[in-house]
């Protein structure tokens, strides 16, 4: 008997329709034999409107109490799909995120998972039952807060049980080692479930599988059949929309076999797994639209002191992206990160009080960049050469380019940035 983990996105579980259709999908799958877990996404824009709700009630919700209020969301749905799943027939039993072992480090809103202890998961499935876990939470074992993991993380869930209940070792997104006092760390694995095999992990949403660029800027895009765990990173990362990039990471550091498909349809999706590769190829086009580039330069008064400054803003804007960091020798530094305008323009404000009483640094943003990103394995020259043609042809033009072996980089204006997706889409993949 196979184990099968399956993550069902807001869409898919937007109404009592909808999750009457996730509860015949997961009974079918039930039947055909498979060990089953099942974690859930909040309905539809719940999220959103609970967000919302809180800035409505306080113009600065605390970090904590607002995770008390979203981890609802998820709890509604699981409930609602363990009820929908019973009048099927089938036996089952929804969790939170604590209850599912899903244990994380103490920051609110974006925590990290450091160990995952599925007993009672296990417990469960060996007894027959189909378990839904509420997605995106999960609880600080030393402080016994509540915790949820950012925004897309019921993905990163769904992959985490996946691989502890496949027997791997020391689950977790973080350091290596167990979190102080609560013992753990590099113990020997734990057994799978009764008679099973490694976990497959399934993440259903609202399109029919990783797309080649996003199908309202390029008509032509079509569906990967198979893609790289490193070219999925990639594209995740780089703006992506379909899979949290941290779930994707996880999956190719503990080997978990992603699906990416549909809950509307029985369409294959796309397969993500690892892939060796003798050539270069290039998967899709992906895009992130009106970013800011933040540059924090000067002279450190101390030691580390641009680590701190690089920590500091880490804690304080969790979404923003650190993507350059330079010391010089004589101790000038520079760091360089992504955000969005609003996250660029508080962080200038608040600049002078994260910097800290060291040494002269000054920080600037310029509004206004989107960047466009070729992802594949093995990108050499050749391809940011054809790149830049494409973009030159379409009169766009190039602010920045930067070069990995998974993706091509490439910065423009804004306003050109659907006008690039396009153009490279054209030159790169549907003319292949």
């Amino acid at each position: 008997m196979s184990l099968l983990v399956q993550k069902y996105g807001g869409t898919s579980v937007d109404g009592p329709e909808r999750i009457q259709a996730v509860a015949r999908r997961v009974a079918q799958a039930r039947r055909a034999g498979h060990d089953i877990v099942v974690v859930v996404s909040a309905m539809g824009h719940t999220t959103d409107e609970l967000i919302a709700l809180a800035h409505r009630v306080s113009a600065r919700p605390r970090a904590r109490e607002l995770d008390m209020l979203l981890t609802v969301g998820e709890r509604v749905s699981m409930a609602l799909l363990a009820m929908a799943l019973h009048d099927l027939g089938v036996e089952a039993i929804s969790f939170t995120g604590s209850q599912s072992g899903i244990l994380t480090d103490g920051t609110h809103n974006a925590a990290r998972i450091v160990e995952v202890r599925p007993e009672r998961i296990r417990a469960e499935l060996n007894a027959g039952r189909v378990v839904i876990v509420a997605g995106f939470q999960g609880v600080n074992p030393v402080t016994k807060e509540i915790t949820t993991l950012g925004r897309g993380g019921s993905d990163t869930t769904a992959v985490a049980l996946a691989a502890a209940l496949s027997g791997r070792a020391g689950v977790r997104e973080t350091r290596i080692g167990a979190i102080a006092g609560i013992g753990g760390g590099a113990d020997a694995p734990e057994p799978p479930v009764s008679g099973a095999s490694s976990a497959r992990c399934e993440i259903y949403t609202d399109v029919p599988g990783v797309l080649t660029a996003d199908p309202r800027v390029a008509p032509g895009a079509r569906v990967i059949p198979t893609l790289s765990f490193a070219a999925c990173s990639a594209l995740a990362h780089l703006g992506g929309r379909v899979l949290h990039a941290r779930c994707v990471d996880l999956a190719a550091r503990y080997g978990v076999p992603l699906t990416v498909r549909s809950s509307f349809d029985d369409g294959a999706g796309t397969h993500i797994e690892e892939v060796e590769m003798e050539t270069g190829r290039v998967e899709a086009i992906t895009h992130r639209g009106e970013c800011s580039v933040v540059v924090a330069e000067g002279t450190s008064g101390g030691r580390g002191e641009a680590r701190e400054i690089i920590a500091n803003v880490a804690e304080r804007f969790p979404e923003t992206e650190l993507v350059a960091h330079e010391q010089a020798t004589d101790a000038h530094g520079a760091v360089v990160w992504i955000a969005s305008r609003a996250d660029a323009e508080a962080l200038e404000k608040s600049f002078r009080e994260l910097r800290g009483p060291g040494g002269e640094w000054r920080l600037s943003a310029e509004h206004g960049s989107a960047f466009v990103s070729v992802v594949g394995l093995g990108l050499g020259p050749e391809v940011a050469v054809r790149a830049e043609a494409a973009l030159d042809r379409a009169g766009i033009g190039l602010l920045a380019l930067r070069v990995t072996p998974s993706a091509l980089i490439l910065r423009v204006a804004s306003s050109r940035c659907e006008d690039a997706v396009r153009a490279l889409h054209a030159a790169l993949i549907e003319s292949a």
